[in-house]
């Protein structure tokens, strides 16, 4: 079985200028994503698709990671995942000479995961012969039953459903949303233009360590505060496997 790993890092950003150059700690977020796959054993070709020449010089002292550009209207904001994941495959296919059975998608601004989220989530995949697999977080408080419509009179009515009165957290129905960490996708899948196909299955991750998703300024406060925190805890290992300072060495 032959799996490709994506890392998405576009420069463009509108919550956040170069986004996934941000650093927290001593490496950015495109680093930490790319330091993620290269750790990783079952994957056999890792590429960055970016639209970036500081990106690609970046992740290019760590290997031939980032051989190309993306295209223009791949890097756009209203560019869907999709097809930058799509181009990338066609790239490797066709350069690299290689058939893939599997595409793991790895996005940067969610920067807490390690090597053994994403052989967990292709061991999901290949055991449930699942189209798709998402890695998840509970969603808490913020639960679909909480929320609500308001009109311009300011009148509330649910969301999807009337929240009954007195409603406890811990009778709420579990639901799950994307943190973003890891995806995974057969190439059939991508190939037919789909993203999660008929049977897509989840990967459910601890929301105490892997709910952070930067997308807006305070994410980043909150990312490095949290990194602080465990780091002076001592327990960056369930955050981060690189010893710091140490970047690991590029695969051959």
């Amino acid at each position: 079985m032959n799996i490709l790993s994506i890392i998405p890092a576009r420069i463009g950003s509108k919550g956040i200028p170069k986004k996934n150059l941000v650093k927290i700690g001593k490496y950015s977020l495109v680093e930490r994503a790319l330091f993620t796959a290269m750790n990783t054993n079952i994957l056999d070709n890792i590429l960055v698709s970016t639209d970036s020449k500081e990106i690609q010089t970046l992740v290019n002292k760590y290997g031939n990671y980032a051989p190309f550009l993306r295209p223009k209207e791949l890097a756009t904001d209203k560019a869907k995942s999709l097809g930058v994941i799509q181009h990338a495959l066609y790239w490797a296919q066709k350069n690299l000479k290689k058939k893939y059975d599997l595409i793991v998608l790895l996005e940067p601004p969610s920067l807490f995961r390690l090597p053994i989220h994403i052989e967990t989530a292709v061991e999901i995949a290949v055991k449930n012969r699942a189209t798709s697999v998402v890695s998840l977080i509970t969603v808490g408080d913020y639960h679909p039953i909480r929320m609500k419509k308001m009109d311009i009179n300011g009148a509330l009515t649910g969301l999807y459903m009337e929240e009954p009165d007195g409603l406890r957290r811990q009778d709420q129905e579990q639901v799950y949303i994307r943190n973003c960490a890891v995806y995974v996708f057969t190439s059939k899948t991508i190939n037919s233009n789909k993203l999660w196909g008929e049977t897509p299955y989840g990967y459910e991750m601890d929301n105490k360590f892997y709910s952070i998703n930067i997308d807006e300024p305070i994410d980043v406060l909150t990312a490095q505060a949290f990194y602080n925190k465990m780091k002076k805890e001592k327990k960056l290992n369930l955050i981060e496997f690189t010893p710091i300072g140490e970047p690991p060495i590029a695969l051959s």
